[in-house]
Formats: structure tokens, C-alpha cells, sequence
């Protein structure tokens, strides 16, 4: 009786619809992936209770659900023991296959909810670091001021990887750190702080010439005030005409809004120093810096100003050159700092003549964003390079851009480039 009663369960499970999910893995997976990217990770926990109460559950209603089916075995007859091991088997092999199926789904699951999780954190962590070019009142590609009394606007200056012209050679731009000015700290302890700390790289530019081996330190030699001293004697002062000249260049970019002149020292000397093809015997002025127009440089995560070459004889000439992109190699990659968007129709001095009002036209697009940003604060740095205090651009609209209030005086920047940096 009891070999009956097995032959029809054994009937009975063979003739029940086989149970297989005809989906690929790949399919299930795409379906659920937009859910799982925008739905918080769940805790283990409440599934694992779940999992408890189901298998308590089971043990309840297993013995009625076995009563059940060998009654309904008592109606049934018998097939041959040999079909019986094929379905079986058949029936174990969709299991097993159904099982790997929703393995490898499992598996696509977890490693999509990671690197959900991993985007999600890379993007908290870009926002971040976007942030740190943003003041209280908004987005902002310059320093507009800093609290001498706690800080130290330090300007690096850097060559760009990608900019070129055959008859002045590579350009150069400060990028600015704001640092915390210790007790007792000149502006060289500042800068030798950050100089070796910036990821030039990201931003498209070369590592500075003071990082080859330059010890910087800051003296008085009795000049009207103290000067940067670069003691160059482990440096490579080898340098070609081209490194020659780009790196007086970021001397200037990196010093002279705090100091007039720098000296050169070699193995404690001060005289007959040769840096590339020159030879110095004492203090050196720096380069005059002053009516240059503005370009943009986005190579890198950020767009960079970056002064031209040519020098204007009005704030208009500036402004109008800067409409359309430097003469420069056909491999570089400076662009126009003002856009066809935004249209200057006129300019006008302030009874002192400390004030240019730049008045935009109406046909201007002035929208809040990266780009007109981007174009105004290159003319306030114009502004800055023909001696200016302050801006006002008149227009039509009323608002902010950026930092920038329309039609109100805003002042001109300290520097360019403002990048982040945390001790």
C-alpha cells in the first residue's frame, strides 16, 4: 500500500505544470535597475524576521498541505518509473537553472546598488568641490576680496598645457588659493604651504617651474620692504627659451601683487646666477602687467581667464577682442571670453574715473549662468588691468548674475581663478 501511495505522488508531480520563468536575467535586471538607483538601501534586518516567520509558517501548514496531496494521489494512476526520472531530472535541472538565473540576477542587483551608492557619493563629493567656488552670494571665476587680516590671497602662476602662439610662445595664469595666515606668516610661507598640494593637472595646466626643486624663503636686503629669495641650487636651470620665457612669466603670475622685485640665489650666492639663458646679479623687477584682454581656457574642470598678449589702448578695443578668439597655433585651445549672447553697446567713465559703466545691450541674454558669469567677470578684470576700481553694467534687467547685481557698482577683482583648498 505505502509503494502505491509513493508511485501516485510520483504520477502526481510529474503531471504538475512545470514552473520555469522564461526571462532573461539580463531583462529582469534592466526592468528593476531604475527603481533600485533612486530607492534607499534597506536594511537586512525586517527581512530577516520575515524570513523566520514564512519558515514557522511553513512547518505549520506543511503537514495539511502532505495529507491534501496524498489524498488526492488515492484518484490517480501510475506511469512508468523511468518517465518518472526523466521529468524529475527535468524538473531538477529548471530548478537548478532557475536558481542560477536568480543568483545572477541577485549578483547584477548588489553590484548595481554599489555602484549606484559609489555614483551617488562621487557626485556628492564633485558637488562639494563645486561648491568651493561659490561665495555666500553666489558662483564666482575670480577672488573678488579676501580678509587680509586672516588670510593670504595666494596666486600661483601656472603654464596651460594647450595654449600656444609662434611668435609669444605658451601662456601663463595665476590660479588663486585663499589660505589661513598663521601667527608670524609671510605670504612665501603661505605659498610654500599649497604650491605642492594643488592638482595642477585637473585644470589643464603644468606643473609651476618653483616646484623643481626651488626653495623659496623671504628676505630684506634692504630695499623699502622684503623680497622673495628662489635658491635655484638644485634646480634644472637648463631651460630652453620657451621654458625660459613662460617662467618669468609665473614669476610675475605668483608674486607681484605682494612684492616689486625677487632675487635668485645658487649655492648662497647671489651674483652671476644663470637660469636658462640669463644671468642675474641682483634683485629683478617683475614684468608690468596691465591693459590685457581676457580669454577662456577649459581644458580642465574648470573654465580659467587667462590675460592675452597684446596690449590695448582702451577698455573697448579689450572688450571687443575678447569677442572672438586669440591669434594662436591651430592645436590651442584658448576661446572668446564673451559670447554672441551677451553684446556691450557702449562704455562711459564716472565723473572720478575710477568707475567704467559698461551699458549691455538689449539684446543680450543675461541668464544666471556659468557662461554670462564667466563673460562679465572677464570684463571686470579688464577693468582691474586699466586701473579701475569698480564696474556697473547697465542693462535693462534687473538682478543678480553670479556675485554680480545689475546696474550697481561692484568692485573689481583682487585675482582670477579661485580654486579650492582645505588644510
Amino acid at each position: 500500500m505505502r509503494h502505491n501511495d509513493e508511485e501516485q505522488m510520483e504520477k502526481l508531480l510529474r503531471q504538475m505544470p512545470k514552473i520555469k520563468d522564461d526571462r532573461d536575467p539580463k531583462q529582469i535586471y534592466r526592468d528593476i535597475q531604475p527603481k533600485l538607483a533612486h530607492s534607499p538601501r534597506r536594511s537586512k534586518i525586517v527581512p530577516a524576521f520575515a524570513l523566520v516567520a514564512a519558515l514557522v509558517l511553513f512547518a505549520l501548514v506543511a503537514p495539511m498541505f502532505v495529507n491534501n496531496i496524498q489524498f488526492d494521489m488515492s484518484l490517480s494512476g501510475s506511469d512508468s518509473g523511468s518517465e518518472e526520472s526523466m521529468d524529475i531530472a527535468t524538473m531538477n535541472s529548471d530548478e537548478n537553472s532557475d536558481d542560477s538565473a536568480a543568483d545572477t540576477s541577485r549578483e547584477a542587483i548588489e553590484e548595481e546598488e554599489e555602484t549606484s551608492l559609489k555614483a551617488e557619493g562621487d557626485e556628492e563629493s564633485n558637488d562639494f568641490a563645486a561648491a568651493e567656488f561659490s561665495t555666500a552670494e553666489g558662483k564666482s571665476f575670480v577672488t573678488p576680496s579676501y580678509n587680509q587680516e586672516i588670510e593670504y590671497a595666494v596666486t600661483i602662476g601656472v603654464s596651460l598645457v594647450e595654449a600656444d602662439n609662434f611668435e609669444h610662445g605658451g601662456s601663463t595664469t595665476p590660479l588663486t588659493v585663499i589660505v589661513p595666515r598663521g601667527e608670524n606668516e609671510t605670504y612665501v610661507d603661505a605659498l610654500n604651504k599649497v604650491r605642492g598640494e594643488v592638482a595642477y593637472e585637473d585644470y589643464g595646466v603644468m606643473v609651476p617651474t618653483i616646484n623643481d626643486n626651488v626653495k623659496i624663503s623671504e628676505g630684506d636686503i634692504g630695499l623699502d620692504r622684503p623680497m622673495p629669495i628662489l635658491d635655484v641650487t638644485d634646480m634644472a636651470k637648463g631651460l630652453s627659451t620657451y621654458q625660459d620665457n613662460l617662467f618669468s612669466k609665473e614669476l610675475s603670475d605668483t608674486f607681484s601683487n605682494q612684492y616689486t622685485h625677487f632675487l635668485f640665489s645658487d649655492n648662497g650666492s647671489t651674483k652671476g646666477v644663470q637660469v636658462g639663458n640669463d644671468v642675474y646679479d641682483g634683485p629683478v623687477e617683475y614684468q608690468t602687467k596691465n591693459k590685457r584682454a581676457y580669454f577662456k581656457y577649459h581644458t580642465g574642470s574648470l573654465p580659467l581667464l587667462v590675460p592675452g598678449y597684446e596690449r590695448f589702448n582702451s577698455i573697448g578695443n579689450a572688450l571687443k577682442a575678447m569677442t572672438s578668439a586669440p591669434e594662436q597655433a591651430d592645436y590651442s585651445k584658448l576661446e572668446p571670453s564673451i559670447p554672441d549672447t551677451v553684446q556691450v553697446e557702449g562704455l562711459g567713465l564716472e565723473s572720478d574715473g575710477t568707475v567704467v559703466r559698461i551699458k549691455l545691450a538689449d539684446g543680450s541674454v543675461l541668464e544666471n549662468n556659468d557662461e554670462t558669469i564667466f563673460a562679465l567677470e572677464a570684463m571686470m578684470m579688464v577693468a582691474k588691468e586699466f586701473g579701475l576700481r569698480g564696474v556697473v553694467f547697465e542693462t535693462s534687467q534687473t538682478g543678480t548674475i553670479g556675485t554680480i547685481t545689475l546696474n550697481e557698482e561692484v568692485s573689481v577683482p583682487y585675482s582670477p581663478n579661485p580654486i579650492p583648498y582645505s588644510e
